[in-house]
């Protein structure tokens, strides 16, 4: 049964986190006094200003300006229109499915990493009785949603995420790579803050380029640009190539019933595949979108290249990515997991020495990063 949407801004609700200095409800800049009003002595929620939306500029983008720096990549209209179409290719690949857990009743969903609010959007929709909660560094959610779906402008990374203030059913990644120093850092979190016999789900690419048939040449130059992304990434401390290790590292944060599933994704319509076919076609149109979004930090605030350099280089990457000479494919990792209840023994898997713990102060030295 579709929901009516709400018509303003919804009112903020209790943050996501015990924070609560720090947690923002998503509210459009230009709503009306009284809402306001209210925002400014409103104690469990600090109120957003419109500075929220005065973002970082750099490199004819825009960047958010909530921790500015944490995420590299744009929030701007261009990347926005990529988000979606993103989503609704990837729902294409799992076959018009938004999750793979086994979810029957759930009643409090979160989104890590929210983006434009499409997949919290669509489950609100299919589980009317649940409230989707989607959490992002960003304001680029929509006003009118449904009334049971809720956006925050907020940072998991912060400490106070190893304190659960509510437990949630269920738990959501997506595209997760370059944004974190370590993602077992956020998969733990996400099993902190799951309720007994609750389910939490990572679909990860894994960035790296493959070929089956020797079509694609070792001088390709996706092959080299993702080189060159991957060294880059290691070099601001936020690895690119996480999603094939999510399935152990859910194993060894204490999740049991543990699943992966791996999907192909043509960058290309060279496949003869009617299906993958379409997917390549419009995963080609993703991949050029975002070339610039995905590359112009790195290159010139880690590599050291120019943003005209950046420009010439991006113009023969998009020419090799159209090329379907090359049967060239990323993979697609989806894992999910199932928190212990009360009433069954803990994993038996060990944790690791090196398993992340709770710091004392924020996470991942948050005050330390800076943009440009």
């Amino acid at each position: 049964m579709a929901l009516a949407s709400t018509t303003t801004p919804p009112l903020p609700l209790r943050p996501l986190s015990s924070a609560t200095d720090l947690t923002f409800s998503t509210m459009d800049a230009d709503a009306n006094a009284d809402v306001w009003q209210w925002l400014t002595v409103c104690r469990d929620t600090q109120s957003l200003t419109p500075s929220i939306w005065d973002y970082v500029r750099a490199y004819g983008r825009t960047y958010h300006r909530y921790k500015a720096g944490a995420y590299p990549f744009p929030n701007d209209a261009q990347e926005r229109e990529r988000l979606d179409m993103q989503h609704l290719i990837i729902k294409a690949l799992f076959d018009s499915r938004n999750y793979f857990a086994p979810l029957k009743r759930p009643t409090r969903i979160l989104d890590i990493g929210c983006g434009t609010g499409k997949w919290c959007i669509e489950m609100a929709k299919e589980f009317p009785k649940a409230r989707v909660e989607g959490i992002d560094l960003s304001p680029i959610q929509p006003n009118n949603t449904p009334i049971n779906c809720h956006f925050f402008i907020d940072d998991v990374r912060r400490k106070e995420w190893f304190h659960p203030a509510e437990p949630f059913t269920y738990i959501h990644t997506r595209f997760s790579t370059g944004i974190y120093r370590d993602f077992r850092r956020i998969i733990q979190k996400g099993f902190n803050n799951l309720e007994p016999g609750g389910w939490m789900e990572s679909q990860e690419i894994f960035t790296k380029v493959y070929c089956d048939d020797g079509t694609m040449p070792s001088d390709y130059p996706l092959l080299e640009w993702q080189q060159r992304s991957d060294e880059a990434a290691m070099a601001m401390g936020k690895p690119l190539r996480i999603a094939n290790k999510v399935k152990m590292w859910y194993e060894q944060c204490g999740f049991l019933d543990v699943k992966e599933e791996v999907f192909a994704i043509p960058i290309n319509a060279w496949n003869s595949c009617p299906r993958y076919k379409m997917l390549g076609k419009f995963f080609r149109w993703n991949i050029c979108q975002g070339l610039h979004a995905w590359t112009v930090e790195y290159f010139c605030s880690v590599l050291g290249w120019t943003e005209v350099e950046v420009e010439v280089y991006l113009a023969r990457l998009r020419m090799a990515v159209a090329d379907k000479r090359v049967h060239a494919y990323y993979r697609v990792y989806v894992v999910w997991g199932r928190k212990p209840r009360l009433d069954e023994p803990p994993s038996k898997v060990p944790k690791p020495p090196s398993w992340p713990q709770e710091l004392p102060e924020d996470d991942e030295e948050d005050d330390e990063v800076h943009y440009l």
